[in-house]
């Protein structure tokens, strides 16, 4: 009796139709999560670039009155009045729903040699502006947070931070040179009167 052979079953042009629709949905799938991020890291610049933008302008416009008036007595409380003026007609929203801090102070060169605020009430040799606004949460770092077990949170906080500083600050150094451009020897009157005679019509 011959011994029976038993072959698998090969996959019909259905079957294969299938596997095939099935990869299409999987690479649809993440060309989809790859354009949402793209997306939504693309929002999320272009509202921190608007927000740093808003921190310059009133960090600039802050400092122009001690620019002006050549640092006079300037109270710190007119700092926040100049740049939050210049935050609302570039469209901040005043708190509630955003927060701008203005804060007098003066600019120190760190152990990195790069120029750092320092806050003081007293000085006014620099303004610091920070602007916050709540934003929408990005939906890719919300579905992340969700699936590591975290709470979602639907708004994210951005902040902006700016410094500015007059353009004429106070002199670290000071040189003088001293040059003589006439001089007047007294024991030579005679022949400057007669000069200063014919030249001017005087004496000396």
């Amino acid at each position: 009796m011959s011994p029976r052979v038993r072959c698998g079953r090969v996959a019909g042009p259905a079957g294969q139709r299938g596997a095939i629709g099935l990869m299409a949905a999987a690479t649809l799938g993440i060309a989809l999560v790859f354009l949402l991020l793209v997306v939504d890291s693309g929002r999320l610049y272009m509202e921190k670039r608007k927000l740093q933008a808003i921190a310059d302008i009133a960090a600039l416009e802050a400092v122009q009155p001690i620019q002006r008036e050549l640092y006079p007595a300037y109270a710190t409380n007119t700092a926040p009045t100049y740049a939050g003026a210049s935050a609302v007609r570039n469209g901040y929203v005043i708190p509630p729903g955003s927060a701008l801090i203005v804060k007098c102070g003066v600019l120190t060169t760190g152990a990195t040699n790069q120029r750092v605020f320092s806050a003081d009430s007293t000085k006014t040799d620099a303004i610091q502006v920070t602007a916050s606004r709540p934003v929408m949460t990005s939906v890719a770092g919300g579905l992340w947070a969700m699936a590591n077990g975290g709470g979602y949170n639907v708004n994210t906080q951005l902040s902006a931070v700016a410094v500015a500083a007059p353009k004429i600050l106070p002199p670290q150094a000071q040189l003088t040179i001293k040059s003589t451009l006439v001089t007047v020897d007294s024991t030579k009157s005679a022949a400057l009167n007669l000069l200063f005679g014919q030249l001017l019509g005087g004496s000396l």
